[in-house]
């Protein structure tokens, strides 16, 4: 009887990671077919969100300075995702009562988006003077409640 349990636990662990290696590849692909989409932009950087779907409203937070140079342009991929997860850019963290939403876009499972810096500095110019403040924004993730379930967004940077 315990050598059937742990037969059993062998192989509970021997799909779920099967499962795992098959939501990286998803994810590796698409972060491939996102710095693709850079057609002459440079490669600056690329951050892979994972995320657990639960069964209430998640949020996770990036943030990504654009100090260094002024025509950085963001590709968000959210082909690896059957979840609905909103992507929000704000010139403030999360903790700011007073921060700006500058771009949105609801339900990205399953498409690709691109924003340039300078599109958010043109929104961001209608509330603030100066633009040349905006140094960092800070990306978030608003994943809805839904079925238990593994899920991710990649973000690649160019120039």
């Amino acid at each position: 009887m315990k050598f059937l349990q742990i037969i059993l636990i062998c192989f509970t662990f021997a799909f779920s990671s099967l499962a795992q290696d098959s939501f990286i590849d998803k994810m590796n692909e698409a972060k491939k077919t996102t710095k693709e989409e850079l057609g002459d932009l440079k490669f600056d950087g690329s951050k892979s969100t994972y995320f657990q779907v639960r069964e209430e409203v998640s949020y996770k937070e990036v943030e990504v300075a654009i100090f260094l140079r002024k025509n950085y342009h963001l590709f968000f991929n959210g082909n690896p995702t059957s979840a609905k997860v909103t992507v929000r850019i704000y010139d403030k963290p999360a903790n700011n009562p007073n921060r700006i939403m500058l771009w949105e876009v609801k339900n990205i499972s399953g498409k690709q988006k691109s924003v340039s810096v300078e599109e958010l500095k043109k929104m961001y110019a209608y509330y603030v003077e100066n633009v040349d403040n905006l140094r960092s924004i800070f990306v978030d993730y608003e994943i809805q409640k839904g079925k238990p379930e593994r899920g991710g967004v990649v973000m690649v940077l160019g120039y």
